[in-house]
């Protein structure tokens, strides 16, 4: 029997992988914050953050044009090397995909 943890974890990873996914589209340039929200419109604001927290946390995406104090809506990311990796499945994170 699947438990609200269970569909929790497996909504963050969907999450995730369409993130890395959308991401992966616009590679090699940089997607900007708000872009990346219009792409992904059913990804609340706050699950988007804290998954690209996570992807960069991981070097699998970094924020290109990061300054002190600035918001979410000013910054751009791009996906690293091992980011594409991930996102083209050559490497695997079980908390994106299983």
């Amino acid at each position: 029997m699947i438990n609200d943890a269970d569909v929790r974890a497996m909504v963050i990873k969907q999450s995730r992988c369409k993130l890395i996914g959308v991401l992966k589209m616009f590679y090699p340039i940089e997607a900007g914050f708000l872009t990346l929200g219009n792409v992904l419109p059913t990804v609340e604001r706050n699950h988007l953050i804290q998954d690209l927290a996570y992807l960069m946390d991981k070097k699998y995406a970094t924020c290109v044009n990061e300054r002190k104090s600035q918001s979410w809506d000013a910054k751009e990311f791009k996906l690293t090397a091992a980011g594409v990796e991930v996102a083209d499945r050559i490497i695997q994170d079980k908390a994106i995909v299983d």
